[in-house]
């Protein structure tokens, strides 16, 4: 009798132990918190993850991708608990399938699209034309993102569109994943120069502005940011109750951005 009230007393604190096992595996996946974010925001958003986990012990996990790339994931399926789009466009493309809490789609910062060059030599142009862009071109190509879905190459050949100059760089263009492969060909002196966001440019020590497309020129380049459909745990609402804090307010101003 003793014999097996010791075995059946040894299956309970197994079964236990199992239990907690499982519960502390639960938890701690439920603790991490994925973000998808435009690849524009690597920098800026590293470092409000740093900020953030030097007060919290909750898991942050970053994915940067392009914002279309990140969308359609998302859309498929991916584990994300947070998106930021560089464009409305995927935001409401996942909104009209009911994959995000509209109430929580929320603008969060502006920024703007510029011409930078490798050439350090090269000074800030004030009037963009045919004959300053074939200057500045050399021959080479212009690196930017896939302007067929691409949110900054989406911006830029707008841009292009309105000062009439898009059909002379059309067919000269060298297309990107996203906006930072675009910045990276320039930095490799791949592209004599690249259509790229103005935050880009500022937080590389490898390329110069060199024309800034004012806002009259195309739509204003808006990041928003929702919390993922079924996705509202405590850890996530406070991650992103964080982001949108006035706390972090300057360190987006540091990397360049502009506040709505």
């Amino acid at each position: 009798m003793w014999v097996s009230m010791i075995t059946y007393a040894k299956k309970l604190v197994l079964i236990a132990i199992t239990s907690g096992l499982c519960t502390t595996s639960l938890e701690s996946k439920a603790d991490t918190v994925n973000v998808f974010a435009a690849s524009s925001l690597v920098t800026v958003l590293s470092e409000v993850r740093r900020q953030y986990l030097s007060k919290s012990s909750e898991k942050i996990k970053n994915s940067f991708a392009a914002s279309s790339t990140l969308a359609n994931q998302i859309a498929r399926g991916a584990p994300s608990d947070i998106f930021i789009s560089a464009n409305k466009s995927w935001m409401n493309f996942l909104d009209k399938q009911l994959a995000i809490n509209t109430t929580s789609k929320k603008l969060f910062l502006l920024n703007r699209i510029v011409l930078a060059a490798y050439e350090k030599n090269w000074r800030p142009i004030e009037v963009l034309t045919k004959k300053t862009v074939n200057t500045l071109l050399s021959g080479g190509r212009l690196s930017i993102g896939d302007p067929t879905h691409v949110p900054a190459g989406i911006y830029g050949k707008q841009a292009l569109q309105t000062l009439g100059l898009w059909k002379i760089i059309q067919d000269r263009l060298a297309p990107a994943a996203n906006v930072r492969a675009a910045l990276a060909m320039v930095e490799r002196n791949e592209t004599p120069i690249g259509l790229i966001y103005r935050t880009d440019a500022l937080n590389s020590k490898k390329v110069k502005i060199v024309f800034t497309f004012q806002n009259t020129s195309l739509n204003q380049i808006e990041y928003i940011m929702a919390i993922v459909q079924s996705k509202e745990r405590p850890a996530v609402k406070a991650y992103y109750n964080f982001i949108m804090s006035p706390a972090v307010k300057h360190i987006y101003a540091r990397f360049g951005f502009e506040l709505p």
